[in-house]
């Protein structure tokens, strides 16, 4: 369909008279008797006999008759005289495109001076295209819908208010702008809805990810593929999570082979390689690989960031089971890169502990500790003397404290647990117990 914006500027005001209708012409000596204010466009054949000083004649009686503007529908040549003329009568000389339909033309004239339903929508849909394409250049984005719904549209997305099918319809595109311009550039619109459903994927329970899924796909996202997942934290995580995230979308794109999926989810910078078949040692070695440059470049100047690597897993079940190794991995790791235990013992710690009977085992030997102030602490203390066979000195350099301290504060957890640490089945218990816990 047409609209009155299709029409080209020739010459003439550029603010002409206020248009109260339209009429077609075919005979050039009827322009004069026209009402005031009507649009005159002439056919095809009338516009081809209005040439060089017949274009001024007609020109001096549309000025004579008041009429708004007078539209060729074929080409013409305008020579300076005939624009000047047009200028002085106050008569818009517009052009029509090439190959227009005269009754199309005139019925969208007539629609767009009436204030039409339909011509309000014609160019509301032609606003969304503009706005769209614009998207994240809010001053190009509101001259978009200015010029295709034919009102003034100021950089902040406001316009005069007009009660009409044409106001109802600049109301509509403005919103929309408004959303457009917050969401940012629209090539960037579909990482952005990517990342939030893989953090949904991540984070969302069980089944609500599994509904999810097909909305993945068809976002693109690899779900079905071995996916090894780098996990980022650091001491204060949400204040350095958009700038990793940045740098880290940044840096992705320049790798070559597997896919790549960022996301920010539960406090910590998620990365996803994922690859279409098992990428086996080889592959996470790779993923290493990948994953210290990765730290390396996204790592801002002086920040204190941990990474942690998982093993591979397939498909959707397999995503979430990645990303709870590289936690364990980022928190269990002492180093500025820590991969998964690949021996095994940390996903035997899992699986252990995944059963109910396991979790209450540990919760009732852990419990006396549990209720303390400082039980995380006194949780690490244990483990790290536990794990250093017994050494408050090895234990003490671990958890950064004095070993008297920590030679104290083990007397205080035999105490609370009313444990023997000499006895080797009761030392593993609590090892076991310690570790699930932290996994």
């Amino acid at each position: 369909m047409y609209t009155g914006d299709d029409l080209r500027r020739l010459a003439g005001p550029a603010q002409p008279r206020p248009a109260t209708g339209v009429r077609l012409l075919e005979d050039l000596r009827t322009v004069v008797d026209q009402p005031p204010g009507a649009v005159l466009v002439l056919t095809g054949e009338a516009s081809l006999r209005a040439t060089g000083y017949r274009l001024e004649v007609v020109l001096r009686d549309a000025g004579a008759a008041g009429a708004a503007a007078l539209v060729l529908t074929a080409p013409v040549e305008v020579a300076r005289s005939a624009a000047a003329l047009a200028e002085r009568a106050g008569v818009a000389l517009l052009a029509a495109p090439d190959g227009t339909e005269l009754a199309g033309l005139v019925v969208a004239v007539e629609r767009a001076i009436a204030g039409d339903a339909a011509d309000a929508l014609v160019r509301a849909e032609k606003a969304v295209r503009g706005v769209l394409a614009a998207a994240g250049a809010p001053e190009r984005m509101a001259a978009e819908a200015g010029a295709a719904l034919g009102v003034e549209v100021a950089a902040d997305f406001s316009a005069q208010e007009r009660d009409d099918h044409l106001g109802r319809a600049t109301r509509i595109v403005l919103k929309l702008a408004e959303l457009a311009a917050a969401a940012g550039p629209s090539e960037e619109a579909p990482a952005r809805s990517r990342a939030q459903v893989l953090t949904e994927l991540l984070v969302a329970p069980e089944k609500q990810a599994q509904e999810l899924a097909p909305r993945a796909r068809t976002l693109g996202l690899p779900v079905d593929g071995w996916h090894v997942v780098l996990r980022m934290e650091g001491p204060e995580p949400y204040a350095l999570l958009d700038t990793l995230a940045t740098r880290a979308a940044r840096l992705v794109r320049e790798l070559v082979g597997p896919e790549w999926s960022v996301a920010m989810a539960d406090g910590a910078l998620i990365v996803v390689r994922t690859s279409a078949h098992d990428p086996g040692r080889a592959g996470l070695r790779a993923a290493a690989r990948d994953a210290a440059l990765l730290l390396e470049r996204v790592r801002p100047a002086g920040a204190d960031l941990r990474c942690g690597v998982s093993t591979a897993h397939q498909g959707l079940l397999g995503l979430r089971t990645s990303a709870s190794e590289a936690r364990t991995a980022v928190r269990r790791g002492s180093s500025a890169l820590t991969t998964y235990d690949l021996a095994g013992l940390d996903r035997m710690l899992e699986e252990w502990y995944s059963s109910d009977a396991a979790q209450q085992a540990v919760r009732e030997l852990l419990q006396p500790i549990m209720e303390q102030k400082k039980a995380g602490l006194l949780l690490e203390i244990l483990r790290a003397y536990l794990d250093h066979h017994g050494s408050p000195a090895r234990a003490a350099e671990e958890v950064r404290m004095h070993r008297n301290a920590v030679s104290r504060n083990v007397r205080r957890i035999e105490e609370l647990l009313q444990a023997d640490l000499d006895d080797p089945q009761q030392r593993l218990a609590l090892q076991l117990a310690c570790r699930a816990a932290r996994v």
